[in-house]
């Protein structure tokens, strides 16, 4: 629906034309993002919100509780960008929903996932017949089965790769592992009733663990390969634009790099040289 304002642009002739298309800069200067609520993600807020307005952008926050409607979003151009996710995760998803307006615009950060025990320190000591908890979502449920794999306690169907393993692709599983699936945002209670749990590096945190110390197996650092480095996805089209731009140069700031490090100390990698 064409507003007054709008409308008054579209049919005004040449004479006018300068004005509609100052009000439509003005409107382009407003970046709606979306990010997840979990953790500590709020407290991004002001810094983002600082870094953009130095460079002459007002952001809009939108804070989502799932992992579904931002993607959503974003795709049907309710919102810019969204913050929330890897690669992995926004390839199956933009797949399984059939989006076509979403595109990855940047690379954020990288963490290392890990496999974490209340009960055991180390892979040795966990017994057969062990549960573990796993992610069911595909892009990440065979991150937990490939760690077991590097370190000898179980076999995949060779040729698979670690973003479309699941526990039908096990070949071979000499230990008797039982594995329980769920949903990620479930991975923290899990963990309590489990023998061995796959956890994120935040909910590793948010546990009380630190996320490289304190893990039985971390997922392979070879950072430049790995399909889970964090992004930022944005309506298709935006890619290019000032705003996003800006966001961009925001997540490359030292205000949000020194943030990361107070959060994730020595376990985050920022991947600013992977977005050229």
């Amino acid at each position: 629906m064409l507003t007054r304002r709008n409308a008054l642009c579209a049919g005004l002739p040449f004479l006018a034309l300068g004005g509609c298309k100052k009000h439509a800069a003005a409107a382009d200067t407003t970046l709606k993002f979306i990010m997840s609520d979990i953790g500590f993600n709020g407290e991004l807020e002001p810094i983002l919100k600082a870094e953009l307005a130095a460079q002459g952008f007002t952001l809009q926050w939108v804070d989502i509780n799932d992992i579904v409607q931002p993607n959503e979003m974003v795709d049907s151009g309710q919102a810019d960008a969204n913050a929330f996710q890897h690669e992995a995760y926004f390839d199956q998803f933009v797949l399984d929903h059939g989006l076509k307006n979403i595109v990855r615009a940047f690379y954020t950060i990288y963490t290392p996932s890990g496999l974490y025990s209340k009960k055991y320190k180390s892979l040795t000591q966990v017994p057969d017949g062990a549960l573990f908890g796993i992610p069911v979502d595909p892009a990440n449920n065979g991150r937990a089965l490939f760690m077991l794999q590097e370190h000898g306690l179980l076999s995949l169907r060779p040729g698979i790769d670690v973003i479309h393993a699941s526990v039908d692709d096990i070949a071979a599983n000499p230990h008797h592992f039982r594995f329980v699936q769920v949903d990620q945002q479930m991975l923290q209670q899990t963990y309590q009733d489990v023998d061995v749990a796959f956890l994120f590096s935040l909910y590793a945190m948010q546990v009380g663990l630190d996320p490289v110390k304190d893990a039985l197996a971390v997922d392979s650092l070879d950072v430049a390969n790995s399909p889970y480095k964090g992004i930022v996805a944005v309506t298709r089209g935006l890619e290019n634009t000032p705003k996003i731009k800006a966001l961009q140069n925001a997540y490359a700031s030292d205000a949000i790099k020194n943030f990361y490090r107070s959060k994730y100390g020595g376990a985050v990698i920022f991947l600013d040289k992977f977005n050229s």
